[in-house]
This record gives C-alpha cells, structure tokens and sequence, in this order.
C-alpha cells in the first residue's frame, strides 16, 4: 500500500529539476529535396513508400495543388503512400490537398488499425475543389497505444493529393502540446496510481508504472523519448 507514496515522492523530487521544456515534435517539410526525389529513407526513423517529391513551377500543379509553406509537396506515386516509423508515435498530421476522398490510417507494429481520419470534402483544390472547400487541408490521427505506420489512401493509381508540413508527435508528449514537460509527467503518474484511466504503458510490458513514469520524464530531461 505504501507504493503510491513513493511514486509521488519520487515524482516531486524528480519534477523539480527538470530543465526547460524540449519539443517532442519533428516536421517533415519536403524542402531541400530536388524535385522528383522518390522519398525512401530520407527523414531518420521515417521510410516511405510510394511517395515522391513534387515542386512548385515544376511537376506541382501549384494553381490546383499550393504548398502550405515554401514549395515542395509529397504526393502519392503508383498507389497509397505509407510511412513507416522505428519508434511508435502519438499522432501524426498533415496538410493535404486532394482531386479525390482521402483516408489516412495510424496502424500499430502488427498491422492493427488504431486511428482514421478522413478528408471533409471529395475534392479540396484551389480552383476546381467542391464548394466551401479550401486546400491544405489539416488531418490528424493520433493513439496512446503507439502508432507504426500511417497509410493514406486517395487514387488507387496514386497522383491524387499533394501532403505539405507532416508532423510527428511522440509517445512522450502525452497532452500533445508539442513539448514533454511536468504536465506530461504527471499526467503518466496519475495512470499509474490509477487515478485515470492507464492507457500508456509506454514500454510495452502490460502495465503502466514507475517505468512508463521515468520514460516520461527521461523525456523532460532531454534524454529522448525511448516509448517502445
């Protein structure tokens, strides 16, 4: 009965020197790749499939297809685009314009789907998108048990939707503010003294605990985010 205790105390020790809050959030922006590029490996912990880089004022349609920012684009190439990650995330997001409905999916390892957004119009361009539509539009997925892979599905022929500015949230940043700070910490310490619901057991081992705890707040400490 005593655990709760310590877990607080070592919390509130811990807590306490904790430097400045560190982002737990990475972009892919697709700048600094030469139009074309087929994107693999390019982005550490990311491999791609079915993906290329589209240009402004060279294979993008930018009447149709603007970037959010700066001006390259990734785009479906011969069917779904996947992203494959090494380190499960929390939620990924991106801006999207499409010539078609969009679906994209957060998986787990074992292929398990876990989240789906999907596009608020058919068809979000800049000249010809449905009406009230806008393009860059914002998709997210996100889950506490750890997303794998993301598929996001458009033409089976792919060619049919431009993704700018993605961005990737980990395992670590629990209330998805972009940072791991005390707040997270505490947030993972109330799972663990059971006063809400325990769905991040980081480290995969069936329980959420000291472990899930310390990972959390490695975090903080910017030791990396080693949510398994």
């Amino acid at each position: 009965m005593r655990a709760p205790r310590c877990l607080s105390i070592v919390f509130c020790f811990l807590a306490a020197s904790l430097p400045p809050a560190r982002a737990q959030t990475y972009s892919f922006t697709f700048e600094g790749l030469l139009d074309s590029t087929i994107l693999t490996n390019q982005y550490a912990g990311a491999t791609f499939g079915n993906a290329i880089i589209l240009g402004a004022g060279i294979t993008l349609n930018e009447f149709e297809f603007p970037p959010h920012s700066a001006s390259n684009t990734a785009s479906d190439n011969g069917g779904p685009m996947t992203i494959l990650f090494s380190s499960p995330l929390r939620a990924f997001s991106g801006y999207f314009t499409y010539g078609v409905p969009l679906t994209m999916q957060g998986l787990d390892s074992s292929n398990h789907l876990l989240a789906t957004a999907t596009s608020a119009f058919s068809n979000n361009e800049a000249l010809s998108g449905a009406s009230g539509s806008h393009p860059n539009e914002l998709l997210t997925v996100s889950s506490g048990s750890g997303i794998s892979k993301i598929v996001i599905t458009g033409s089976a022929q792919g060619a049919s939707f431009a993704l700018d500015d993605a961005t990737i949230v980990t395992r670590c940043d629990l209330n998805q503010d972009g940072l791991t700070t005390v707040a997270d910490a505490q947030a993972i310490l109330n799972e663990a003294l059971g006063q809400s619901t325990a769905v991040d057991d980081l480290n995969g081992d069936g329980a959420v605990n000291i472990v899930d705890v310390q990972i959390v707040i490695n975090a903080a400490l910017t030791l990396g985010c080693t949510a398994s």
